[in-house]
């Protein structure tokens, strides 16, 4: 579980810092496992849920040009930005 966790969070570990989380997770994933009701759902939400709907109307449309104008950094008509997942 430390290797899934560290992998997700793109962090590097020892082997001595996965063998020392490993110990500070067992406590946590034990006192879940007796908080844990097989009688509930897996996905269950204590307050309920309506989806909100309206109509999908077009209201001042703005063009690519406009929409782009103010953008520090622009390209073939798309906002440019920092790549964040390093080429996932």
């Amino acid at each position: 579980m430390v290797e899934h966790i560290a992998a997700t969070a793109h962090i590097a570990l020892t082997e001595d810092e996965r063998t020392k989380l490993a110990a500070e997770f067992d406590p946590i994933i034990e006192s879940l496992t007796l908080t844990a009701d097989p009688q509930l759902p897996a996905t269950v939400n204590p307050l309920p849920v309506n989806n909100v709907l309206r109509d999908d109307t077009v209201a001042n449309e703005l063009t690519t040009e406009q929409a782009i104008s103010g953008a520090p950094e622009a390209q073939d008509g798309q906002f440019m930005v920092p790549a964040i997942l390093d080429g996932e």
